[in-house]
């Protein structure tokens, strides 16, 4: 099963793999119950905004490039 769901997320844009990422780190994270919603919820409000064209994503490359650093 592990290998399907796998399959099937590396399938996912890089945008929605990201966002479901981060709600599956929600999921599992320790923190009290209302905080562990508030997260998801957040991730929920973040995707939409993406999916709604409100946000946009920026690439992992550009945030990291060694050109911007001395």
């Amino acid at each position: 099963m592990e290998n399907a769901l796998l399959e099937k997320a590396i399938e996912m844009p890089p945008n929605k793999r990201v966002a479901f990422a981060e709600l599956i780190l929600a999921s599992i994270d320790y923190e009290e119950e209302g905080i562990r919603q508030s997260w998801i919820m957040e991730v929920k409000d973040r995707m939409r905004a993406v999916n709604e064209g409100k946000a946009k994503l920026l690439a992992f490359e550009d945030l990291y490039n060694e050109d911007q650093y001395p």
